[in-house]
């Protein structure tokens, strides 16, 4: 495949056999947890229907058990926390859940927000019932695709930690996560697929640890094959 197919096809690294991975990038190790460079596609862990998952893989990888200390959608892609014991993903699970790491991703999105930056506070309905949830955002690129379809980079960070959060806070503001086929503009989403966009458009591309740590992952292919998509068909907005 010529890099310029794969460029504006996305299947750069993107479609693959998970019984035939080996290894996942370790971003992160110390003598409690792992952070892994998870892919898009591959499940966080073990459940109905799943052929393969990151627990599996790091098991096979490492040589024993880890325990997820929070989780990622399948088609997200980033860093993920992994325990090596019990105990300590009870310890990791609550630096989770009050907020004492830092989850910070890149999601394309479509439109255009009205400001620089901004703070989406709305109740999200789940197992638990009601539940208040906050995502904090900051406009980073916008460009425009021919026929007037228009697309932004937004960085995020989770203030809480809710099923789907920046999903459906983003498509409640009127900006959906492209490639989005439960939350997303299902008409923007077949408008792209001719630009490749066959993928969820959302990275968790940095942990900040306790104690200051910073842990980025590696941009995934479909990540940068659409950037490199716009650079060649789209015009960026000032």
């Amino acid at each position: 495949m010529s890099a310029q197919v794969a460029a504006h096809t996305f299947c750069l690294h993107t479609f693959f056999c998970y019984y035939e991975i080996y290894m996942l990038s370790i971003l992160f190790e110390d003598d409690d947890i792992l952070v892994v460079d998870k892919p898009a596609g591959l499940s966080a862990q073990p459940g109905e229907g799943v052929k393969d998952d990151v627990v599996g893989v790091v098991e096979r990888q490492v040589g024993y058990r880890a325990f997820p200390v929070h989780r990622l959608d399948r088609d997200t892609a980033g860093c993920m926390i992994l325990a090596k014991n019990r105990a300590a993903a009870a310890q990791w699970s609550q630096l989770v859940t009050s907020r004492d790491i830092i989850k910070r991703y890149y999601a394309w999105t479509a439109g255009e927000p009205q400001k620089k930056n901004g703070v989406i506070d709305m109740v999200l309905e789940g197992h638990k019932g009601k539940q208040e949830a906050r995502t904090l955002w900051s406009l980073k690129e916008t460009w425009r695709l021919p026929e007037a379809q228009t697309v932004s980079l937004l960085e995020l960070e989770l203030k809480t930690g809710r099923m789907h959060q920046i999903r459906r806070h983003l498509a409640a503001v009127g900006l959906p996560i492209l490639g989005d086929d439960r939350h997303g503009d299902f008409a923007c989403n077949k408008a792209l697929r001719r630009f490749g966009v066959r993928r969820l458009m959302l990275w968790a591309y940095m942990l900040i640890l306790p104690g200051g740590t910073m842990v980025r992952a590696s941009m995934p292919p479909h990540f940068a094959a659409f950037k490199e998509m716009l650079v060649h068909n789209g015009v960026m907005q000032q």
